[in-house]
């Protein structure tokens, strides 16, 4: 199991940080959690295979997630090298397919007519979806939108979780219990009641009382300072935190972080 982050931030215009997308490599599946702007270029930047990727996960539908899913479809239809034959599995909340159908209308009637075949899935908190042989995914209903879902994707060796956005939710600890690396939304330095983010204190007692093995901060909507924020993520959890970039890497099979 192989993670790249492709976007480590938000919504906001920044020269370092796309909007949220991650890329994961698993023995027999190649999926990318959210699709946010600039994450489709990233996966060629950082040499990724993107021609190959067999699924996308989408945790909601706020622009910063799904910027580029279209793009994305598109790239597959006209920017690949060889023709695509091998299917491609949308998988996401209730009323992703209106979503795609009203993306497929804006762009008039092309986005989905594609030679290769589209599967969409949606799945609901508790369900699971086997990605291949050897590896499981499942999600959880998170407190941000109507919608909005976590997941888990588990090999027989490895887990890794997503929290997408979310507000702190006992369910979460539940959801994310004892996996190996959790990656977490991190929107503010200080909690905040307006608002259904978590802030640095809340992703930290979100991984401590999950017990997972490592953290990975993104998604800020404040500037960071990584030795400080390495701190306030150890204050309700005693594992390794690490912060988000764009282009960071981890291979979960040999433990090496590797810095783009």
């Amino acid at each position: 199991m192989k993670l790249t982050i492709l976007g480590s931030g938000t919504i906001v215009p920044d020269g370092s940080r796309n909007s949220s997308g991650y890329f994961v490599e698993l023995p027999d599946a190649r999926i990318m959690l959210d699709c946010g702007a600039g994450t489709l270029h990233a996966l060629a930047r950082y040499q990724r295979p993107w021609e190959q990727v067999t699924h996308l996960f989408i945790s909601h539908f706020h622009a910063d997630h799904i910027g580029e899913l279209a793009s994305l479809l598109f790239a597959f239809s006209y920017g690949a090298k060889a023709a695509r034959s091998e299917p491609f599995t949308i998988i996401g909340p209730d009323g992703l397919q209106a979503v795609l159908d009203a993306l497929d209308t804006a762009f008039g009637g092309k986005l989905l007519k594609t030679k290769f075949p589209i599967k969409v899935i949606t799945l609901s908190s508790g369900q699971t979806l086997q990605l291949g042989t050897m590896s499981e995914l499942s999600v959880c209903k998170t407190p941000h939108t109507a919608e909005s879902l976590a997941v888990r994707i588990d090999t027989n060796d490895y887990s890794l979780c997503y929290t997408g956005d979310t507000a702190y939710s006992d369910d979460l600890v539940d959801f994310f219990i004892g996996a190996d690396v959790l990656i977490s939304e991190c929107s503010f330095r200080e909690p905040r009641d307006d608002v259904r983010h978590l802030s640095v204190l809340e992703a930290s007692r979100l991984a401590g009382r999950a017990n997972v093995g490592t953290l990975i901060l993104t998604h800020f909507y404040f500037d960071v300072d990584e030795v400080q924020l390495i701190v306030e993520g150890f204050s309700e959890y005693s594992g390794e935190v690490i912060v988000g970039k764009d282009g960071f890497s981890m291979d979960l099979t040999s433990s090496v972080e590797i810095e783009s």
